[in-house]
């Protein structure tokens, strides 16, 4: 009896296996303002070309496939890979716009493989609402995959799901387009369930959002390009190194400036992508009273391959009322993502622009040096250690003494700080020069 019930769930399982032959929306993002995008996930174990694909829109009940380019936007000429996601998002990326061209989140915009639909006129495909149906589709027009329905009748307005505002889109409630319920469709991040691996390619009767599809809240991105799916091989999610990182960047530093880099390693080598989700902003709240005081400046970027953060909008940090900036960041594999650490960036003052580098407790000599710096103190001292702008330590030497020499014959010419750390527990910091 057992061996016949493992000869039925392996019979069962390859037959799901060979079912799957083409692509599908793993991923639906309708957030506020601007903020839209649509993941593409390949649930076979073949790689594929994007380029025979196009997302389509039916938009407002519309229930026959739009004949004008403008509903339709050819995917890129880019090969996805076996279990992997391509993601889609609206180019919408001038930070002066406003309206319909207002900018997407920086959150969302690190997360994509391709930005669509620049001009609405030449193809709004990603202009998506609540109550439009996305489809997928081979450029020859066969329906691939659909997302939501097309035809009347057209999504009532129902009260959006986790708020009072309302909005035309489906529910979750029978019959799902007349209001009834909690909008699902407006405002939220539908995730596809690891159990769907084929595609619709039926217009359904009716569409129930929740049978297919995980909801989650507005503006959730943190789900994009990676999708957990029954067909994906099994896999170990990625580890930190360190349970949070924490980095130094001076106020005065310029883009660019290197504050650290956060290390994962992965099991089965799989590609990784690192990514900030949250917290990486500034709030420029010193503009003239007719202007708006909640401008959100992104001072730091992260590498999406190597996990480097650096500086991004240096000018932010002349806003910020706080020393220290609390992010979160994740990395994934493309088939699932770690649970969020923290990166804490503490904003620290430099002398940089200040005439004199002798103070009370120790002077520097020659200054500005060659290859190797002096350095005087009225007190003992435990350590010095030379960082460069961005806060980095490049040499650290234990002293016994009021005196200390640094060979400086690495270190290339440029402006860097020299740390005095001293017996009693005190510390401090000068600015040095190496021609």
């Amino acid at each position: 009896m057992n061996k016949l019930l493992l000869l039925i769930v392996s019979l069962l399982i390859s037959f799901v296996l060979k079912a799957q032959t083409d692509l599908i929306i793993s991923e639906y993002v309708e957030g506020w303002s601007t903020n839209k995008a649509i993941e593409i996930f390949n649930p076979t174990a073949t790689a594929i070309n994007l380029k025979d694909y196009q997302l389509v829109r039916y938009a407002n009940g519309e229930d026959i496939p739009p004949a004008a380019d403008d509903w339709k936007v050819v995917l890129p000429d880019a090969v996805l890979e076996p279990y992997k996601t391509f993601v889609c998002v609206i180019d919408k990326r001038n930070p002066e716009g406003t309206g319909q061209e207002a900018p997407i989140w920086k959150q969302l915009e690190v997360r994509a493989d391709a930005f669509l639909c620049a001009n609405y006129a030449i193809s709004n495909t990603l202009y998506h609402n609540g109550d439009d149906a996305i489809a997928l589709e081979k450029t020859n027009g066969k329906l691939v995959d659909l997302f939501a329905r097309w035809g009347e009748p057209r999504p009532a307005e129902a009260i959006i799901g986790g708020s009072a505002l309302k909005a035309r889109c489906w529910t979750d409630t029978a019959p799902y387009f007349n209001g009834t319920g909690a909008g699902i469709t407006a405002d939220h991040t539908l995730v596809r369930k690891a159990s769907v691996v084929t595609g619709v390619i039926v217009n359904p009767t009716l569409f129930n959002p929740l049978e297919q599809w995980d909801s989650l809240s507005a503006n959730t991105f943190d789900h994009l390009g990676w999708h957990k799916s029954n067909v994906s091989p099994a896999n170990q999610t990625p580890v930190f190194s360190q349970e949070s990182y924490t980095f130094k960047v001076w106020k005065q530093a310029t883009n660019g400036a290197k504050l650290g880099k956060a290390i994962a390693t992965d099991t089965e080598s799989d590609k990784l992508k690192f990514y900030i989700n949250s917290g990486n902003f500034i709030y420029n709240d010193n503009k003239t009273e007719d202007a708006a005081d909640d401008v959100r400046l992104t001072p730091f970027q992260i590498n999406k391959e190597t996990g480097e953060l650096t500086v991004a909008d240096a000018s932010s940090f002349q806003y910020s009322k706080n020393d220290t900036v609390y992010m979160s960041i994740s990395v994934n594999d493309g088939f699932s993502e770690t649970n969020w650490i923290t990166v804490i960036a503490v904003l620290s003052e430099s002398q940089v622009g200040k005439e004199t580098v002798k103070t009370g407790q120790f002077s520097i000599y020659p200054n500005p040096v060659l290859d190797q710096v002096n350095l005087v103190s009225e007190k003992q001292m435990k350590t010095v250690s030379v960082m460069n702008v961005a806060g980095q330590m490049l040499i650290q030497k234990e002293v016994t003494g009021n005196k200390a020499s640094i060979n400086l014959a690495e270190i290339t010419t440029g402006v860097y700080f020299i740390e005095a750390q001293f017996n009693d527990g005190s510390k401090e910091l000068q600015r040095m020069v190496k021609k």
